[in-house]
């Protein structure tokens, strides 16, 4: 499995893993969608575009989270994949690709626990041995 979870003191820790930055980041979106519901009961219905920029490349990790998390707050919007590129660009990073997903259904999506915020605690984003890493931190 590319994520795993961990209790992190009340919150939800996860681990990532992947061989490039965009599997990585793809990876990170599975587990924030299933962090709020179960995965596979969400279908790629719709395409969403997405561009989020950040100063290092963790804090880009956290935005872009964060950029799923307003979408799932204000719109109901559930992430099944994306599809990313990450380019480092003037001393920073910037992400743009295409989410897919659709809007929450209750009787399909049953909400398991809600995020109020994607952390900084703990936040990693590591290139090791050809493998990426990252750990990331959902209040809950």
């Amino acid at each position: 499995m590319p994520y795993q979870f961990s209790d992190h003191g009340g919150d939800v820790g996860v681990v990532l893993s992947g061989h490039t930055l965009p599997q990585l980041f793809g990876d990170a979106v599975a587990a924030f969608t299933d962090t709020v519901t179960t995965l596979e009961r969400v279908e790629p219905k719709r395409p969403e575009e997405v561009d989020v920029d950040a100063p290092e490349l963790d804090l880009l990790l956290v935005d872009f989270l964060s950029e799923l998390l307003y979408r799932f707050d204000t719109r109901g919007w559930l992430t099944r994949f994306a599809e990313v590129e990450l380019h480092e660009k003037d001393g920073g990073w910037s992400l743009q690709g295409t989410l897919r997903g659709e809007r929450l259904d209750p009787a399909r999506h049953g909400v398991k626990v809600l995020v109020k915020a994607v952390t900084y605690h703990g936040l990693r984003v590591q290139r090791s041995n050809g493998l990426w890493t990252a750990s990331v931190v959902f209040d809950i």
